[in-house]
């Protein structure tokens, strides 16, 4: 979000010069700078003790492929508590060792994905309304069966062990 008026007093911005950050949105009246924000969010794959990856496929926006389990950060929780949140609340798996592998500017939302692996013991999966279909997928289809060259397809190359050579 690019602020052209302050959020707490709504007097227009003003650029102003901010060292290396260049020109920032500056409110004269409140006397601080408006950096730009962006939304911060997760997004998962889920890995179960035969080494099969679940991806699901969501029950808005884009249904073509597979994708992994993603949502926004609330205020207060840590990231790791995020994702575990999330692969609860939409496939309704209890996941363990929520660990982060990366971090990616998805450029067409303006959103700082932070990427994770988790695991779990259980495998059957009960699906909230945002979820039209979750599957286990051995690794080498869970590759497949994402959009090649997106975040996705890294995660899931990252989780099952393998290089990727796409920037992303």
């Amino acid at each position: 979000m690019h602020f052209t008026y302050c959020p707490d007093c709504g007097t227009k911005t003003v650029l102003r010069r901010m060292g290396d950050d260049g020109d920032v949105p500056y409110c004269e009246r409140c006397g601080k700078p408006l950096f730009d924000m962006f939304s911060t969010c997760v997004l998962s794959v889920l890995m179960n003790s035969r080494g099969e990856i679940a991806l699901i496929k969501q029950s808005y926006g884009q249904q073509e492929t597979y994708v992994g389990v993603a949502g926004y950060m609330k205020c207060g929780e840590t990231a790791e508590e995020a994702a575990l949140r999330e692969i609860s609340e939409e496939i309704g798996l209890k996941a363990e060792r929520a660990q982060f592998l990366f971090s990616a500017w998805h450029a067409a939302k303006g959103q700082l994905m932070l990427c994770f692996c988790a695991e779990t013991d259980c495998t059957d999966f009960t699906l909230s309304q945002e979820v039209r279909e979750a599957v286990w997928f051995a690794p080498e289809d869970a590759a497949k069966a994402v959009r090649p060259g997106s975040i996705i397809e890294r995660l899931v190359l990252t989780a099952s062990g393998k290089k990727t050579t796409s920037k992303l």
